[in-house]
């Protein structure tokens, strides 16, 4: 199963943007001491983020006063800033 994960730099605003998240499932990983991943399994391959998370994102970054988010879906690794 295909898995978006976006970077966070903390704990709060990971638990923010999971909380934009009611329709999705969702779950939180600590790849270090420094970064908390928000991922998101998605139902089928994508080559780029599904519309709706695309726009939760954007608006958790203008919430959360953030410039951009690093994401990973596949093997590819993207940066997506506030629209």
């Amino acid at each position: 199963m295909p898995t978006v994960q976006i970077e966070t730099t903390n704990r709060w605003d990971a638990l923010a943007l999971a909380r934009k998240l009611p329709r999705f499932e969702w779950y939180l990983f600590e790849p270090d001491g420094r970064h908390w991943d928000v991922c998101v399994p998605l139902d089928e391959p994508a080559a780029e983020l599904p519309d709706d998370l695309r726009r939760l994102i954007e608006a958790w970054l203008r919430e959360r006063n953030l410039e951009t988010a690093s994401i990973r879906l596949g093997g590819a690794r993207f940066e997506l800033g506030r629209a």
